[in-house]
């Protein structure tokens, strides 16, 4: 996006143009700013604890019992986002 913004804005064109030394920062900046809006919303969309059913995990673990004996039918996990 940053990238698009500076070379279709006539405004970042022209300061671009007249200082291209800055065409970089610029560039870092917009990056930035756009993973600081953008990442926190992106994230927050996805839950953090998930669920796994005991025949998707690996058979070491599908045959584990809770204290009481039963059979475990789900895991849940932390995504670690």
């Amino acid at each position: 996006l940053p990238p698009a913004l500076m070379a279709g804005l006539p405004v970042f064109k022209r300061y671009i143009a007249t200082n291209p030394t800055m065409a970089v920062p610029l560039a870092t900046y917009m990056i930035i700013v756009a993973f600081g809006l953008g990442l926190p919303g992106t994230t927050a969309i996805f839950p953090q604890m998930s669920e796994i059913s005991v025949d998707d995990v690996e058979e070491k673990y599908q045959n584990l019992t809770d204290d009481s004996g039963a059979p475990i039918k789900k895991f849940y996990f932390n995504k670690g986002l």
